[in-house]
């Protein structure tokens, strides 16, 4: 097998906000997904690593694993990228959806002739987006949390939730409580980049699984640990691979997406609110890596990154080799 060269690219602390400032959170998140990778591809043999790093960032690799490609704050990453790919085989890039960010990536890649290990490009502007999402799935008969455009939403009876369409995560989400979404809509700048949902009370669950041409592959079921304060929800963890009883129900929604979404393609978390004794609505499909995604090696000893390789070739091997729930603090 000859060496291949991958090009990973963590949107955040990876040189994407260079010049700017780096948000907190999503920095904490981003890094925890980058080290996970590397830790992972760092042990599959005949693998080259470059990673891209904004120079206020520090990595815990060592250079015989990744060469470093350090960017600094005048540089324009998007610039930088075409010439790097073309000096690289395979892409995983890390971003978020906001802004079409993760979309722009691929198109990148795709335009340069390189493999880029993400969904095609259609399913990522789809799962980008949440209210086509919630279209797609209802027309799937999928349960999803209803979602509707800020001008045309209903007058809901109690509180609502305000979001940026394409967000990712908690970004710009906002509680409105009940008779005061119109005040909240109007006081929005660009109120067409946000849609509104009800406010629905749950466990807020995620489901992380390996998807390949219509097929879907249940890897854990995890428990989100969400904070809402001052009207905002913030992202504090989560726990990986819980106990469920409802593990079959959960394993056949994978299935149901996978088919609704054959487009979705390698490591895809499915965020969803748990109600009473349904098996859940879904929120939103990540088709990125998730914070999820750095406990599930140690929670079910699967390397996923090893899997999502394995796809490009035939089907990949998701059978645990232990059971274990494992805390990740962000």
């Amino acid at each position: 097998m000859k060496q291949l060269t991958i090009l990973v690219f963590e949107y955040i602390s990876g040189g994407g906000m260079a010049g700017e400032a780096l948000p907190a959170s999503l920095l904490a998140e981003g890094r925890m997904m980058l080290q996970a990778l590397l830790g992972e591809l760092k042990r599959i043999p005949q693998l080259r690593l470059r990673v891209l790093l904004d120079q206020r960032c520090d990595l815990a690799i060592d250079s015989e694993h990744a060469e470093l490609v350090r960017i600094g704050a005048g540089q324009d990453i998007m610039a930088l990228l075409p010439e790097l790919l073309a000096e690289t085989d395979l892409f995983w890039p890390i971003a978020p959806e906001t802004g079409g960010i993760l979309s722009r990536l691929a198109q990148m890649a795709q335009a340069a002739g390189i493999e880029t290990l993400l969904s095609d490009a259609a399913t990522l502007a789809l799962c980008g987006d949440k209210l086509a999402t919630y279209r797609h799935l209802t027309a799937h008969a999928i349960p999803a949390v209803e979602t509707y455009p800020t001008e045309k939403c209903p007058d809901f009876p109690g509180r609502t939730v305000v979001k940026i369409r394409d967000g990712a995560g908690c970004q710009d989400t906002r509680v409105v409580a009940a008779g005061a979404l119109s005040a909240a809509v109007a006081d929005l700048h660009q109120p067409e980049h946000y849609v509104v949902q009800p406010f629905v009370a749950g466990r807020a669950i995620s489901l992380s699984a390996l998807f390949k041409n219509g097929k879907g592959y249940f890897l854990t079921c995890n428990q989100q640990q969400i904070v809402l304060a001052g009207q905002r929800f913030s992202l504090h963890g989560c726990l990986v691979n819980i106990h469920q009883q409802r593990e079959a129900d959960y394993r056949h929604l994978v299935g149901r997406i996978a088919e609704a979404l054959p487009g979705l393609w390698g490591y895809a978390g499915i965020d969803l609110i748990e109600i009473g004794e349904s098996e859940g609505l879904v929120l939103e499909i990540n088709p990125r890596l998730t914070s999820s995604y750095v406990g599930i090696g140690q929670a079910i000893g699967i390397n996923v990154a090893e899997q999502v390789l394995r796809l490009r070739q035939g089907e990949p091997i998701a059978v645990p080799t232990r059971q274990q729930c494992v805390e990740v603090t962000i």
